[in-house]
């Protein structure tokens, strides 16, 4: 029997109005690693606590739209925050959505891991003001993204790149990414690096201070239902993590970090310790051991097989007062 008009509009109203599925359900993790391939990549490790104390703090969201194993802000939240207070002489706390002034003032390294909300000018002022007098700040995934095209702008000034509205693209990575294996972020991995995950690119860039240090070709945007033939991807390669200095402070963006499973792959988890500790101008050696922590095998292979999808509770809204 046909479907009637009425009755496909309520499907598609439905379909609208239910949470996105995770936009790329073919990635899986990449298989663990054995530990002596991560040990070489880290190299040796000379001192077990930073330099001086640390004041962390992650801001973080809820996230309404997407499927679990995507955009999980409290999850990736709740793991990182127990990671970092591991490490000694180190304070973590959290935010939610932006920091207050008097967190700004406080806080040696921001990670933001969130949808940002829409910031006023004075938030605008406070996040450079505190980048300029030396602060550290880490950008993840969705972090960048903020709308209309004249509040990306403003993001981009203190980020270093952020989404420009009506130009800005996201879709799967399809390609290894072009790393520049010079800079400490990347030191003593290979030119090339694989990420299952999803990213930006056609970004507002800031016109000073921004370095480019990783950057990928790009498929077809949006939702993906498998791999491509490298023959469909761009010819240029667009950025995925970069750094910004900006007076005496260091920022370190990526787009990268859509997928839970990719803050439990230990390479990512060395790019982003060593990035925290680039930006408190800290050797990262502190923060090496927390690559494995919770992702090491008896047979010392590190890792998950886990793509984190069945999490039926996901949070993703404040809880009723």
């Amino acid at each position: 029997m046909p479907i009637r008009f009425p009755t496909i509009l309520i499907i598609m109203l439905l379909t609208l109005s239910s949470p996105t599925l995770a936009q790329h359900r073919w990635q899986k993790p990449k298989p663990p690693i054995p530990k002596a391939t991560l040990d070489q990549i880290i190299g040796p490790i000379t001192t077990k606590s930073p330099s001086k104390p640390l004041d962390i703090l992650w801001v973080w969201g809820y996230d309404k739209n997407h499927a679990p194993g995507a955009h999980d802000y409290v999850r990736v939240r709740d793991l990182f925050t127990s990671l970092l207070k591991k490490i000694p002489q180190t304070k973590v706390s959290t935010a939610y959505l932006f920091p207050t002034k008097n967190q700004f003032r406080k806080a040696d390294l921001i990670v933001f891991f969130l949808h940002l909300p829409q910031l006023t000018d004075q938030q605008f002022t406070n996040f450079k003001a505190y980048i300029n007098r030396g602060g550290g700040v880490v950008a993840l995934h969705e972090s960048a993204i903020i709308r209309p095209a004249s509040k990306g702008k403003k993001l981009a000034e203190c980020l270093g790149m952020a989404w420009d509205e009506g130009r800005s693209k996201w879709g799967a990575i399809f390609d290894d990414i072009t790393i520049k294996n010079q800079h400490p972020i990347f030191k003593g991995f290979p030119d090339k690096l694989k990420i299952v995950d999803e990213f930006y690119w056609n970004l507002n860039i800031k016109k000073t201070g921004v370095s480019i240090l990783g950057s990928v070709r790009t498929g077809p945007p949006r939702n993906s239902r498998g791999p491509i033939h490298p023959s469909k991807l761009s010819k240029k390669h667009s950025p995925m993590f970069w750094t910004l200095e900006m007076g005496k402070g260091r920022v370190f963006g990526t787009t990268t970090g859509h997928n839970t499973f990719s803050y439990y792959d230990p390479e990512l988890r060395i790019i982003l310790f060593r990035a925290m500790a680039w930006t408190l101008r800290e050797k990262p050696d502190p923060f090496m051991p927390l690559v494995f922590h919770g992702i090491t095998s008896k047979q010392n292979l590190v890792g998950t097989l886990n793509d984190f999808r069945k999490y039926p509770n996901k949070p993703r809204r404040p809880p009723r007062k």
